[in-house]
């Protein structure tokens, strides 16, 4: 009978496609499928010498209007309380590139081009340099650059926008990509999810999925040819699939899902509010890693007591031109004035340029034979000190808005950590000189991400007020290991016994100097790793600000002896275990006090 009964609910139509999970959450509903702008066809032709400079002033009226636009978008974001309103003030940076509007007045004049054929000529160019790069964050990229080119060829050619006009029920998006400004624009009380073909975890629609609280699969490569507009589709952007077409036994299956979800974000949220960290209300603050780009109206929700690593370097990443002085400090006042709002003792802290690595300024190569041993981040700006000190005039003048700090990034001697500090009080004399305000008092820290710092720490923890521990370059420096080559990342071990030896090390030198230590790497969104570090005697974790929840609920299992015990176990097993066996005892250890944390791990940490 039960075999009768399923072959009537079974639906042959039921497909289920896996991509990227990128925003956690479920959604249930019929298909909008979005069509996106076809790719706007540009007439090229030549243009008189007498009509070069009425077509540069076509050009010039396009900017201003697409100003307007972008400015006008980033005013209803911020008086609607809405994120997202950083990635339009990137567009705006991208449109008055000096650089790209030469090149394209350079290419009407040269070759007498009507000015849309200049600027898709121009972008062109910019487009695939910005696609040849290795980070992925960069790379996506592309989508704003698109999105200004998208913006300044509708204003020259006359072509109106009407993305999502006809939505009038709750869908859930289906499409091949999404630019910034079309996600943004969506009628957010009536989109209940979004499915997309392309993007990654850093795609823009991503970034603003996450902010908006709005479940999304991308990276679903051709969702968009399995759908018709209307099809029921079940998305689940926890475990990145989705599901279209389901039959009745599937549909049963999510439902239980999507309770299962409600009831444990329901046992998250007890723990909000409530003083200390641990069972027995030991302090430890959770705070969000940050860039520019991405929406900081968000952090609140999760629980963020501040923003403990500012990943500076992406305002020059993403631009086609570094940062003026004055572009950089409003970036940075952003980011102060988000924190403050996170509560009274909240503070942000600027890791200052971590560039070279996989990391390039336009106009840079990896010229070196190892970049990531070569002239990077506190190297690179002791090479450059205008540079150098031009961010940290930013930084201090954004730093009377709010409590800050700034952040020495892999830092090897204490020569460098030396000629830093010297750099930054001569650039407070600077700002003196002008009278231009600044926190006196800002605190200085040193990042610990390569054993030579570890080994060191004794000695520099005299030098600055606090440590923060960058995990992910650590491990890898310590084993040799690129995290990011297939072959060798299974030893990206955080609880290999030499790792764990130089954290160990590294917290100790602190506690003497009575200084405080954060972890800043993605281990410290890991609930198990991060329980670790607290039981070694770490006080911060900085994570991405959606894992925030899980490590409270954890730690709020335990007492802070039992974190300590743990880690006392952790150290005795590093002499004879490997470091799969040191994380396993840690998990089974953390189950046997917070059972529920496997479930709430689950669900709660793939986005």
């Amino acid at each position: 009978m039960n075999e009768q009964r399923d072959e009537l609910d079974a639906n042959p139509a039921m497909v289920t496609i896996s991509g990227i999970a990128a925003s956690r959450g479920f959604a249930a509903g019929p298909v909008f499928v979005h069509r996106p702008d076809p790719v706007i066809s540009v007439p090229e032709y030549e243009v008189s010498p007498d009509r070069v400079a009425a077509e540069l002033v076509r050009y010039h009226a396009a900017l201003d209007e697409t100003r307007r636009q972008i400015e006008s978008l980033i005013s209803q974001l911020k008086d609607g309380g809405r994120s997202g309103a950083d990635i339009f003030t990137n567009h705006l940076a991208i449109l008055d590139d000096p650089e790209t509007a030469s090149a394209v007045e350079r290419c009407v004049r040269e070759t007498r081009v009507n000015v849309e054929t200049a600027v898709r000529r121009t972008v062109g160019t910019y487009r695939a340099a910005f696609s040849r790069m290795s980070d992925p964050y960069l790379r996506e990229r592309v989508r704003d650059i698109d999105d200004v080119e998208r913006r300044v060829l509708r204003v020259l050619l006359g072509v109106a926008e009407n993305a999502f006009a006809q939505i009038s029920e709750p869908v859930v998006v289906v499409a091949s990509e999404l630019a910034p400004s079309e996600t943004v624009a969506i009628p957010r009380e009536l989109v209940l999810g979004f499915a997309i073909d392309s993007g990654s975890a850093t795609s823009h629609v991503s970034l603003l999925a996450r902010a908006l609280g709005i479940p999304a699969v991308v990276g679903l490569g051709d969702v968009v040819a399995r759908v018709n507009p209307g099809d029921d589709i079940l998305l689940d952007g926890t475990n990145g699939t989705v599901t279209v077409n389901p039959d009745v036994k599937t549909c049963a299956e999510f439902a239980r899902l999507v309770k299962r979800e409600r009831e444990l974000r329901v046992l998250l949220e007890e723990d909000r509010g409530r003083e200390g960290a641990t069972k027995d209300g030991a302090p430890v603050r959770f705070c969000a890693n940050a860039q520019p780009g991405v929406p900081l109206g968000g952090l609140a929700a999760f629980g963020a007591e501040g923003i403990g690593l500012y990943r500076s370097e992406y305002l020059w990443l993403a631009r086609e031109r570094p940062p003026t002085e004055d572009e950089q400090a409003e970036a940075y006042s952003e980011a102060v004035r988000a924190s403050a709002a996170l509560g009274p003792n909240s503070i942000v802290v600027f890791r200052a340029l971590d560039i070279g690595g996989d990391k390039f300024l336009r106009g840079q190569t990896a010229s070196e034979p190892n970049p990531f041993l070569g002239n990077r981040s506190i190297r690179w700006l002791l090479s450059h000190r205008e540079s150098f000190r031009e961010q940290l005039r930013a930084i201090l003048r954004a730093s009377a808005l709010g409590r800050s700090a700034i952040l020495w990034p892999m830092v090897a001697t204490i020569g460098e950590l030396r000629a830093a500090r010297a750099e930054l009080e001569k650039a407070k004399d600077e700002l003196r000189a002008a009278g231009i305000p600044f926190d006196e008092h800002l605190l200085v820290g040193c990042m610990i991400e390569i054993p030579a710092a570890a080994l060191s720490a004794g000695q520099f923890a005299r030098e600055v007020d606090f440590f923060s521990i960058g995990t992910n370059d650590l491990i890898q420096y310590t084993l040799a290991a690129d995290r990011s080559i297939a072959c060798v990342s299974y030893l990206y071990q955080p609880t290999n016994p030499a790792v764990l030896r130089l954290i160990d090390m590294t917290v100790q030198a602190a506690n003497r100097q009575n200084i405080p230590v954060a972890v800043c790497g993605a281990t410290a969104g890991d609930p198990v790793l991060g329980a670790l570090w607290v039981g070694m005697g770490v006080a911060e974790l900085s994570m991405s600000a959606s894992y925030i929840p899980v490590l409270r609920k954890v730690l709020r299992g335990m007492t802070s002896a039992e974190l300590r015990e743990m880690a006392d176990r952790a150290r005795r097993m590093c002499d004879d275990c490997s470091a799969a066996e040191i994380y396993e005892a840690c998990r089974s250890y953390i189950l046997s006090k917070v059972p529920e944390m496997e479930a709430i791990q689950t669900f709660f940490t793939s986005a």
